[in-house]
């Protein structure tokens, strides 16, 4: 949810909450002040029929209002009571609501009842009227706050979006500096500032480890193959016994190993730094097929049988080194770790790729939260490094998409997700 509409949602159930409670205060508190009046108006004419019947006989009082009785009564005075009562109106011919007082006097000793009432016909259309008037402004309220609140909202916020914009956009490898909208908000100020302080940062930190990869890989290149050189001309070196040649031979493929490392190495802090910019569309199908080729004497020379399942291909934008280091990995790790007249399979379907391959006799289930670590190994194999699994989540990660290890009626697959 947008904060937008995280805020205005609240404003508006706070209105909402707060126009409940008070619509109906509203209309019982203007209902007690009608009747209020409504009482005090009766009791003051009861107060004035009461002076008029000490003044004249009560048989000789006149009223001109039907809705007064005054009648003889045998009850001592009591306090007036009032009470509202639907009273049918015969000339009308509907049952009206009205306000009735009935008061008892003692005029010349003798006991009377005084009946006042009064239609309230009046004061309830008022009080609808001033009911529905209430319900019109707070529903004009609530609405022109949230439409002032999102129209305010959405300037407010316009320099927060463009942050967020250039952000997303933002990569550690171009120089291109952010220039960010302005703005009078402090905080956005601040945010922004903040931004442009860590941005320069990881600029500097990025050309200072770019540099530090390019020189170490290639100084560390030529003493390597220096090494190695001079390796092969000690082994042509003679006398030589049979124990130097073993160390010497040791320390020459201790000497390959360094160089694959090395390249290995190198080749992960780029995937990271996205030294990798060139994007092409690419056919999964075709470059399976380009390395199957190229590993195919591997496979007959180990009478390792491959079976391909090519359902719908799959095309992808993205680096074609990188997703030939991906496939490739993933083909020949399968290969390198499967025994002699096994079987290979690769499957490709509309949204993925598998490979799987038969486990090698007394190997079990590898442990997955091992297997795209740097260095962890989970095979004896010599000529393993430890960084090709994740060389392949590297690449994964980089591209969004997803790989995933399963085991199986004694195979392992490994599956990735393009979409």
């Amino acid at each position: 949810m947008k904060l937008i509409h995280y805020l205005s949602k609240r404003y508006i159930i706070y209105s909402a909450i707060i126009s409940i409670i008070a619509i109906p205060l509203f209309y019982l508190s203007l209902q007690h002040l009608l009747l209020r009046g409504l009482d005090e108006g009766m009791r003051q004419q009861k107060n004035w029929i009461e002076n008029q019947l000490n003044a004249v006989s009560p048989k000789n009082f006149v009223s001109f209002e039907n809705d007064i009785t005054v009648t003889p009564s045998q009850r001592s005075v009591k306090p007036d009571i009032f009470f509202s009562e639907p009273i049918y109106i015969k000339s009308d011919n509907e049952t009206v609501m009205h306000r009735v007082l009935i008061a008892n006097v003692i005029v010349r000793g003798e006991n009377y009842t005084i009946r006042i009432q009064k239609s309230m016909i009046e004061d309830e259309d008022l009080l609808q009227n001033l009911l529905m008037l209430q319900l019109g402004f707070i529903l004009i309220l609530i609405v022109g706050l949230g439409l002032i609140n999102l129209s305010i909202s959405k300037k407010l916020w316009l320099p927060f979006n463009d942050i967020v914009k250039k952000m997303k956009g933002y990569r550690v490898d171009t120089s291109d500096q952010l220039n960010f909208m302005p703005t009078k908000i402090v905080e956005f100020k601040d945010l922004e500032n903040s931004i442009s302080e860590l941005v320069n940062r990881n600029n500097k930190l990025y050309k200072a480890q770019k540099e530090f990869t390019e020189n170490a890989s290639h100084e560390l290149q030529t003493p390597v193959a220096i090494f190695s050189s001079k390796l092969e001309l000690l082994m042509q070196t003679s006398p030589i016994s049979e124990e130097q040649a073993d160390l010497i031979n040791e320390a020459s493929m201790a000497g390959k190993r360094m160089q694959r490392i090395n390249k290995t190495l190198l080749l992960l802090t780029k995937i990271e730094n996205n030294q990798f910019p060139t994007m092409e569309n690419i056919e999964i199908k075709y470059a399976v097929n380009e390395l199957i080729q190229q590993y195919h004497d591997t496979l007959q020379v180990r009478e390792i049988s491959l079976e391909t399942e090519f359902q719908q291909d799959i095309k992808i934008i993205a680096n074609p080194i990188l997703i030939d280091i991906l496939l490739g990995n993933l083909l020949s790790n399968a290969i390198k770790h499967t025994e002699d007249k096994k079987n290979i399979k690769v499957e490709i379907s509309g949204t993925f790729i598998r490979i799987s391959n038969d486990a090698q006799d007394g190997s079990a289930e590898l442990k997955e939260s091992d297997l795209f670590q740097r260095f962890k190994k989970q095979s004896n194999h010599n000529q393993s490094l430890g960084l090709g699994l994740e060389i392949c989540k590297k690449i994964v990660n980089l591209y969004h998409f997803r790989i995933t290890y399963s085991f199986d009626d004694s195979r392992h697959y490994f599956t990735v997700f393009f979409k």
